[in-house]
């Protein structure tokens, strides 16, 4: 009796032993979830406060001039009908745009240029956001936006004969610019920016819109982006690239409206820039655009 009084002890012992060691084991895993949640605080507040730093450092760079020429009233794009009009994408363009359909691709597209006292009428009404960011306060009678004056195009796409190269996707090239040489593409230390506002208002299939491409850093609108309404897209790189060339990518159909689309230097993240023609960065008022390639 003696020994199984002695074994039963020892187990107690060794039990509160255990209890002891879990106790303990319990208060440090505690103390040092506290004092990882106090580190992760402090490192967030960091983080924040570095974010806030790039933030200030990003509204407070110059603003490059923009490097594509006739994007504030696309002048250039159905120029010869009044706006409101559907036109044939690739009868549409003029100097210094250009469209193409890529590799054996097919399909059909229409572009449609507005002012802005159109937007209503075709489904283009300013957001929330739009209204802070992008356009002025509506006037008395509703049909002004007080300062702004730019176009708008509404590109109509679908295509549905792939390239030869890939079944499963064509291109269509809308919008392009140019293919201007530097030191060397994609080389370059500095950083270059695009940006646009896009709404996208009907999508299907497999196509996306890259607003921006190539020579700038690349913008993607897809099916995501249907029914939210106007929003402000934007990208950033390292140098630049080959050639100006915005296109639709893809199988299927999108009604897509895009404005105000800028490329240049520097990076100013989700800060709302935009300036008009190449030596001309704070008039609508540019160069001659005739023959520009």
């Amino acid at each position: 009796m003696a020994l199984e009084q002695d074994i039963a002890d020892l187990i107690k012992s060794a039990d509160r032993l255990t209890d002891t060691v879990d106790h303990k084991i319990q208060s440090i895993q505690a103390e040092l979830n506290a004092k990882k949640a106090e580190i992760d605080s402090r490192l967030t507040a960091k983080e924040q406060a570095v974010e806030g730093k790039i933030a200030q450092f990003q509204k407070a760079l110059p603003l490059a001039p923009n490097t594509l020429s006739d994007t504030k009233h696309f002048a250039q794009i159905c120029k010869d009908v009044e706006p409101g009009t559907a036109v044939d994408v690739l009868k549409a363009h003029a100097a210094p745009w250009s469209t193409f359909f890529w590799g054996g691709s097919g399909g059909t597209a229409t572009v449609t240029k507005l002012n802005l006292s159109q937007l209503e009428e075709f489904g283009l009404a300013p957001n929330a956001e739009f209204q802070r960011r992008g356009i002025g306060s509506k006037g008395a009678v509703g049909e002004l936006f007080y300062g702004s004056n730019y176009n708008v195009l509404v590109f109509d796409v679908e295509i549905n004969q792939p390239s030869e190269r890939n079944a499963n996707e064509g291109l269509l090239f809308v919008l392009n610019q140019g293919c201007h040489t530097f030191v060397g593409w994609d080389r370059g230390e500095f950083l270059t920016q695009a940006s646009c506002w896009v709404n996208v208002l009907e999508h299907s299939g497999s196509i996306t819109f890259y607003p921006s491409q190539n020579r700038s850093a690349a913008i993607a609108v897809g099916g995501g982006d249907e029914k939210l309404g106007w929003q402000y897209k934007h990208s950033a790189r390292g140098g630049w690239g080959g050639c100006h060339q915005p296109l639709f990518r893809g199988l299927g159909k999108m009604k897509v409206a895009i404005c105000l689309p800028y490329v240049g230097t520097g990076d100013h993240g989700n800060n709302m820039i935009w300036a008009d023609s190449i030596g001309h960065p704070y008039s609508h008022v540019g160069p001659t655009i005739q023959g520009v390639n």
